[in-house]
């Protein structure tokens, strides 16, 4: 094994050209979107708060009715 120095990161780890799980990038602010699933809501809202911090978006997420509603907020 050899230690590499100054290797870039690929800025995407997933496959090149793999549909994404979530649309954050399509979302307007004022735009919301429900999960029915509590668990699968809360995944989606911590998703949403990280791409929204590394790309100058604000997220927000509530309960509702046994889901998780994200809005789009900045």
């Amino acid at each position: 094994m050899k230690i590499e120095k100054n290797i870039p990161l690929p800025h995407n780890a997933g496959k090149p050209g793999a549909p994404r799980k979530y649309f954050w990038d399509k979302m307007e602010i004022g735009d919301s979107v429900m999960f029915e699933n509590e668990r699968g809501g809360s995944q989606a809202a911590i998703s949403a708060r990280v791409y929204g911090q590394k790309n100058g978006m604000v997220f927000t997420s509530r309960s509702e009715n046994g889901g998780v509603r994200i809005w789009r907020a900045e």
